[in-house]
């Protein structure tokens, strides 16, 4: 079986100020994770037909998860080869037995932030930093919506959900699948920074807004404390996100700032995407930061948008992924927003608490799930089709004319997407 490298590409390179920081918060220790992209040692996914249940001869049973008319699928531990084990499993209803594959987190330490150009005064304090907002029309923007009535659900690392510029758009604690409790607090700092620049508030004379600052939060765990997750566990999320907004009858945008290249096989992140979209919901997800073809699952673009980087001269970022699947680029460098007020791994590669300027597709892709956000809000009525196609109809065209493998349809455009005054 190949291997394969799966990274969230979490490129940092600013600090911004921090406050007062409160105590970590108390979880279960992370097992140790694989390097990134390779097997789970012993763990396989076995893939079965709708409402079939096979019986294991060999291993252990470890979750199910269901994904409706995609399929059922199997999380099991057992002492076999992929293909011993679906030998084992002797079922015409078995359609493929694959490897759980690790993601993980990859962070350099921090360095110098770029200068920044002074922008319209604002009550939030670090607004002056958020050189991409205006970039892409989200001032302009919010004055026809901010994205009330919709949720961006952070498949991620978490939600510091009591962060002052957050948590008056967090719906609650959300779930953790590494934990498996209904708290998904970030563990780590990603899903923080991720969690900003969709939805922090706006002009409430805390650090930054985001771009769309009245959009609700789904705080949904998937990578540990050690920066680690897997295959099924980000499925898991995907699911969870997509019964969310059908129970709740609200519209959402599922922001997934991970994946992996896309040569490894995925069918789970396929029949997720799948399920996701049949219900409704928007998947959003990263390109990846490795400077090559489009990793999983933002390749699947039949069910996910894909996403680029692009720095502040509107070029490709050095490290941002391309290929025929991308949707739209966004900017991906210096990107200032929040991180968690207490302690956590992201503090020990350097940034601060609170604040910090961060860069790659991971802080990209939620630029777009905000733009989605506020095209949703302003058109509820729309599908989640119709929001992707009219996002990527509305941005800026840039390199080669028309659709291309470096920007997709070009640098996405709030503004336009909204159709709000210039």
């Amino acid at each position: 079986m190949q291997k394969a490298s799966f990274v969230i590409g979490l490129l940092v390179i600013a600090v911004g100020g921090c406050g007062t920081a409160a105590t970590a918060p108390a979880g279960r220790p992370v097992p140790a994770t694989p390097p990134s992209g390779q097997a789970i040692p012993g763990e396989y996914i076995v893939h079965a037909r709708p409402g079939s249940s096979p019986a294991l001869r060999a291993g252990k049973l470890l979750s199910t998860l269901d994904l409706g008319s995609q399929g059922r699928f199997l999380l099991v531990r057992a002492d076999l080869s992929a293909s011993a084990l679906q030998r084992q499993l002797e079922s015409t209803d078995v359609l493929a037995v694959t490897p759980n594959r690790s993601f993980k987190l990859e962070l350099p330490r921090a360095g110098a932030t770029l200068p920044v150009p002074s922008l319209p005064e604002s009550r939030d304090p670090l607004y002056e930093q958020q050189w991409y907002l205006p970039r892409v029309g989200a001032d302009r923007a919010w004055q026809a919506t901010r994205g009330k009535g919709v949720v961006a659900a952070v498949v991620d690392t978490g939600i510091d959900y009591n962060h002052p510029d957050l948590a008056g758009n967090v719906v609650g604690p959300g779930h953790s699948f590494v934990t498996g409790k209904p708290d998904a607090i970030d563990v780590f700092g990603h899903g923080t920074h991720v969690a900003g620049i969709i939805a922090a508030m706006a002009d409430n004379g805390e650090g930054v807004a985001g771009v769309a600052p009245e959009t609700r939060l789904l705080p949904i765990g998937v990578l540990g404390a050690n920066g680690g997750g897997s295959l099924f566990a980000i499925a898991a999320g995907i699911k969870h996100a997509a019964d969310y907004g059908e129970a709740q009858k609200v519209h959402v945008v599922i922001n997934l700032s991970l994946g992996g290249p896309g040569t490894a096989f995925d069918p789970i992140s396929t029949a997720a995407g799948a399920y996701a979209t049949g219900k409704g919901a928007l998947p959003v997800a990263a390109a990846g930061n490795s400077n090559e073809g489009v990793g999983t699952p933002a390749k699947i673009q039949e069910y996910y948008m894909a996403v680029s980087a692009i720095d502040r001269d509107d070029k490709k970022a050095s490290f941002s992924n391309y290929g025929p699947e991308i949707a739209v680029g966004a900017p991906g460098v210096d990107i200032m927003n929040t991180t968690p007020t207490y302690q956590c791994p992201l503090n020990e590669h350097g940034y601060a608490r609170n604040y910090a300027a961060l860069k790659g597709t991971s802080m990209a892709t939620p630029v777009v799930a905000g733009v989605c956000a506020l095209v949703w809000s302003r058109n509820p009525d729309w599908t989640w089709r119709q929001v992707r196609d009219h996002v990527a109809r509305t941005a800026l065209d840039l390199g080669k004319p028309g659709k291309d493998d470096v920007y997709g349809s070009g640098l996405v455009q709030a503004a336009a997407a909204v159709g709000a005054a210039r």
